[in-house]
């Protein structure tokens, strides 16, 4: 319940304007996954990658920092949240960046591709939850499938 609760302040936030500077920003229809799970597993500009503090399954990254991605969202997949709201709640922790998370890690257009990316793979190993996963696409279509 912790997880829903978190994604649903994230949506909440998002949705009331707060957080990230996304003028400049194709939103998720728009979100390059390709390019979201490169910066996930590589980092840019000599930033630490996303992937050395969280695990997620589809990038084959085991960071214990953070939190497991495949947990802690597998089980709003689950539960019937939409990829879109997946996207929002990812896109929201990226702005807010608490904790030991670094602030801009990712930003603008960088931001909305991570989001887009892992909104589309996360918690693929969870009963019941079926993300758009294939990562052949160069961009999602803002739906989930399935």
């Amino acid at each position: 319940m912790r997880t829903l609760a978190n994604l649903l302040a994230a949506s909440a936030l998002l949705v009331a304007g707060c957080g990230g500077d996304n003028d400049e920003v194709t939103g998720q229809e728009g979100a390059n996954r390709s390019n979201g799970k490169a910066l996930f597993v590589s980092g840019v500009d000599g930033k630490p990658s996303c992937g050395s503090c969280h695990t997620l399954l589809d990038a084959g990254t085991a960071g214990t920092v953070g939190p497991n991605l495949d947990q802690a969202l597998g089980y709003s997949c689950s539960q019937g949240f939409e990829e879109s709201t997946i996207y929002s709640a990812v896109l929201g922790q990226i702005d807010l960046a608490q904790g030991a998370m670094p602030a801009d890690i990712v930003t603008g257009q960088d931001a909305v591709d991570v989001a887009g990316y892992v909104a589309s793979v996360a918690g693929k190993d969870v009963p019941g939850c079926d993300p758009s996963g294939d990562q052949s696409d160069a961009t999602t279509t803002g739906t989930a499938s399935g």
